[in-house]
């Protein structure tokens, strides 16, 4: 669609502020490490000592982790492991798209439980409810969840793990967990043979060229993820990245990005957008018309993303972007109002 990015992730050139990557930008250690990489042999394609680096950050044994081309490798190897055709997965919802496409390829029902505007709190009742009688494969959960930038408490989080059963995998996608407070240590989360956890570092390090994720799981769950996944899958630049990265940022870096988070956000409400409370590096926000805002934008070349996607038509989902890069943002969205009021 012109002047609207399905996905996010804009043409070259534009001001981008449809995809949700760490606006503090790519770490020179990881620039350091892709620009060095060695590619010509098969042995750079090992991905033993990155998964080793990475279980030791976590703070989990090395068989508890598994390197993915993108955070999407990850939930597409989980559905093909755990999910089979009849099945019943279920997830949180509004939430990202691949869920359902995922669960959808491997011929199981797909069922979202959606929070509702404006707080979107999460239905986390009914999932329990859900949960407890039983029959499903799957929970898919974003935590915090895209596109509303909600977080899980502990003790839902909790609620939620103690109604699935043994048969029951409780999928996470955590792309967005390392901008938040841990709840639930990673290491009590996957000592739970049914407990899948799936991260990007494509998101984290501002490196979406590189497609770049992890799973920490189980020794046993990641046993069934690696019997299914392509060779090979992640190249050497992501693995020499995955080698420099820590899904830990500094202290510096998360206050950063929550006062420019906290700015949008004001901001926008300012400018009498409706915003969502969250704790993501992104802002949902109800907008009038907001197909035609998107799509105006766009014809300025700058991108947000109109979530239509997520059954929120009404909505626009703004990534966190330095100060100076909001205004040019602002600024449009006045002038893009005012030219149609007048």
């Amino acid at each position: 669609m012109k002047g609207t990015v399905e996905h996010g992730g804009a043409p070259r050139g534009w001001l981008e502020f449809s995809a949700n990557l760490n606006p503090c930008g790519i770490p020179s250690a990881v620039r350091d490490a892709v620009a060095g990489a060695d590619y010509g042999t098969y042995a750079a394609l090992d991905t033993a000592d990155a998964e080793r680096h990475l279980a030791a950050d976590a703070g989990v044994g090395a068989d508890h982790v598994l390197l993915t081309a993108g955070a999407t490798e990850g939930l597409r190897l989980a559905m093909t492991a755990f999910v089979a055709p009849g099945h019943r997965a279920i997830a949180l919802g509004p939430t990202y798209g691949e869920f359902a496409r995922l669960v959808g390829i491997r011929g199981a029902s797909f069922t979202e439980l959606r929070s509702a505007p404006p707080g979107f709190e999460p239905p986390v009742d009914a999932l329990v409810g859900e949960l407890e009688r039983g029959g499903i494969a799957a929970a898919l959960l974003c935590d915090p969840n895209n596109p509303t930038a909600t977080v899980l408490h502990q003790i839902d989080i909790r609620r939620i793990l103690a109604a699935a059963n043994a048969e029951t995998y409780v999928v996470v996608d955590q792309s967005f967990s390392a901008f938040v407070d841990e709840r639930v240590a990673v290491a009590e989360l996957v000592a739970r043979p049914n407990v899948v956890l799936v991260r990007s570092l494509t998101k984290l390090l501002a490196t979406p060229g590189l497609r770049l994720g992890y799973v920490i799981a189980h020794p046993s769950a990641i046993a069934s993820l690696r019997a299914v996944r392509d060779p090979w899958s992640a190249g050497a630049h992501a693995l020499a990245a995955a080698l420099a990265a820590s899904w830990r940022l500094d202290r510096d870096t998360r206050e950063t990005v929550a006062r420019w988070r906290e700015r949008l956000a004001r901001s926008l409400a300012e400018e009498g957008f409706a915003t969502v409370p969250g704790e993501a590096p992104f802002v949902l926000a109800r907008a009038d018309e907001a197909e035609r805002l998107a799509r105006t934008l766009g014809a300025r070349r700058i991108a947000v993303r109109w979530c239509a996607s997520f059954g929120l038509p009404d909505h626009l989902r703004v990534a966190v972007r330095h100060p100076a890069e909001q205004d040019v943002l602002l600024r449009a969205l006045r002038e893009v109002r005012a030219g149609a009021s007048a």
